[in-house]
């Protein structure tokens, strides 16, 4: 009899631990979800620092799809996407931006990088529009930082082949319906656009940069050098505000659930 009850006694303990076990996984899996998806922007960051340069626009350009802010669903359709083939790339090193640009607004290139919002234009001669997604968490994901950029703030931009050097002129808010604010105006100008916050919102920053007059291989030069200084601060910050949290809570996890069954 007695046997009976301790036998009872310990199916009951072993329910016990698994339920906590469960609710523990399901606690630390909810609490990921929104974790995962900035944690998946900035791993697909890491593999693409170094996207493939094209020399000309893509023979199909993608109909334009509608954007919201990115979720887990678009950041891990753009994360499995092992293209790395961009038309350009975007420096800018007081924001801590360093984005390949692609051609087609659609959500899975909206969160792998930034878009040529109007791919027809070539720096050389039209002005060129630059629209990224603005999130939380950290601003050096997408264009999160475009909105705090100062004026004379240097950008520099690879497009094809060529490089070119940008000093920001303003950084006002307008409503998204304001097209006009987006017209070309000339091949001196570089529009950068992005959401006023991370939440929807009817507004957007809008950043117009004027083109410094600066010899090709000098803006070569210092594209590259910022581009090496913005990539190695952001694989610090990939550590510290990425791999090390999922970690720590793995590890605490793992010390809770170890105590439970040891008990």
């Amino acid at each position: 009899m007695i046997e009976k009850i301790r036998n009872g006694l310990k199916m009951k303990k072993k329910r016990l631990k698994i339920l906590i076990t469960l609710l523990t996984l399901s606690m630390l899996g909810v609490l990921s979800i929104p974790f995962s998806k900035y944690f998946g922007l900035a791993s697909h960051s890491q593999l693409i620092k170094k996207p493939d340069i094209t020399n000309t626009l893509p023979e199909r350009i993608a109909e334009p799809e509608l954007i919201e802010a990115p979720n887990l669903r678009d950041v891990v359709k753009s994360y499995s996407n092992k293209d790395k083939t961009a038309v350009g790339q975007v420096i800018i090193p007081s924001a801590s931006v360093n984005q390949p640009i692609f051609i087609g607004l659609t959500k899975e290139n909206m969160a792998r990088g930034v878009v040529s919002l109007f791919p027809k234009r070539q720096p050389d001669q039209q002005s060129l529009t630059l629209i990224g997604h603005h999130v939380q968490y950290d601003s050096s994901l997408l264009f999160g930082g475009v909105q705090s950029l100062k004026k004379h703030a240097d950008v520099y931009v690879r497009y094809f082949d060529e490089y070119y050097s940008y000093k920001v002129e303003s950084n006002r808010i307008i409503k998204e319906t304001d097209l006009a604010a987006l017209e070309d105006k000339g091949p001196n100008y570089l529009l950068l656009i992005t959401c006023n916050s991370a939440t929807t919102t009817p507004y957007r920053v809008l950043v117009t940069a004027k083109k410094v007059a600066t010899p090709s291989k000098k803006a070569h030069a210092s594209f590259t050098h910022q581009k090496e200084i913005i990539q190695k601060a952001h694989s610090k910050t990939y550590w510290i505000k990425f791999l090390l949290p999922l970690f720590f809570a793995i590890f605490l996890s793992g010390i809770f659930l170890i105590y439970i069954w040891k008990f």
